[in-house]
């Protein structure tokens, strides 16, 4: 009976997923990047090496401040997976390069403000606007303009969502559609007001995505499971316990936390990744074809992997 306890107990220890390397064994760690941004909604990433270490994986993240450079980062293999803005992902996708969205990354996370005594967007006609090309925030922008009669009435200047809050004090912008914590940022310091919580569109709060080359998960599966069911964990502590998000934004930002406590508030940290999610994702191709910023909508059966949640 010893013995053949002996032999399952070996059987078992052999048949036990070879990735998983405990770093307690001694074993080397098997080293991966994760993708992220300079904004709050990614917040959950910064949680992802802690939960990786015991499954064998020493993770680094490696943050970008341009959406498209982080989804070329993803595409070219550079980091493995990334936190992507869904819109940067269609375009790096539909032009040649296959994505897979694993999952939802976070909803919401975004704000328009203006000038102080800008109380309504027939104001905004004649005045320049900043904004990140190629972002969620842009897709929701033009959609609100063409509903207001000014899309061809306003000038749209293109800048990363840490360089939004500057200008609009100076005056050199008249309203920011900007991400977290830069909105509630330039809000709380007086450099503008809330004008729009562009949450209306189509598309809704979609988003973010946590985002794979699709030939990392066809190579690597098994770590491609790994990653995403820590991401789900991550999302979750975020989802549940507030407090680790707004630790997160003063530790990885600098910023107070008067600022993070109140930008939090804008973010809808979220996993769930079905019908809403997806029919989100499909409003938002929708919407970038109508703006020209899509050719063509992704291979949706290529383009939506939900199978390792």
């Amino acid at each position: 009976m010893l013995r053949r306890r002996a032999l399952l107990a070996s059987a078992a220890a052999l048949a036990a997923p070879a990735l998983v390397a405990r770093a307690s064994l001694g074993q080397t760690l098997r080293k991966v990047k994760l993708g992220s941004a300079f904004t709050t909604t990614t917040n959950a990433m910064f949680l992802m090496p802690d939960l990786l270490r015991p499954e064998g994986i020493d993770a680094e993240v490696v943050t970008f401040p341009s959406l498209v450079q982080r989804m070329q980062a993803v595409a070219s293999g550079s980091v493995d997976v990334g936190n992507g803005g869904l819109s940067a992902t269609m375009q790096v996708a539909t032009k040649g390069f296959p994505m897979s969205v694993l999952a939802n990354g976070c909803d919401g996370g975004w704000m328009m403000l203006a000038r102080p005594g800008i109380t309504g967007f027939q104001q905004l006609r004649g005045k320049k606007i900043g904004v990140q090309n190629g972002s969620i925030a842009l897709v929701s922008l033009n959609w609100k303009l063409r509903q207001e009669g000014l899309a061809d009435q306003v000038e749209l200047l293109f800048l990363d969502n840490q360089d939004q809050p500057v200008p609009l004090a100076r005056g050199s912008v008249d309203a920011i559609c900007c991400f977290e914590p830069y909105a509630t940022f330039a809000e709380l310091n007086g450099f503008g007001q809330r004008l729009w919580v562009p949450y209306d569109t189509p598309m809704g709060k979609t988003n973010l995505g946590f985002v794979a080359s699709t030939g990392l998960v066809a190579r690597e599966p098994e770590l491609v499971r790994t990653l995403v069911r820590a991401h789900v964990k991550a999302t979750e502590r975020m989802r549940t316990d507030p407090s680790i998000a707004v630790e997160t934004t003063v530790k990885q930002f600098n910023i107070g936390r008067d600022i993070a406590e109140a930008s939090t508030k804008n973010l809808f940290f979220n996993a769930d990744s079905g019908e809403a999610f997806q029919g989100g994702l499909r409003s938002l191709a929708e919407m970038m074809l109508a703006d020209k910023m899509l050719d063509r909508a992704p291979d949706w059966a290529e383009f939506i992997n939900t199978s390792f949640i």
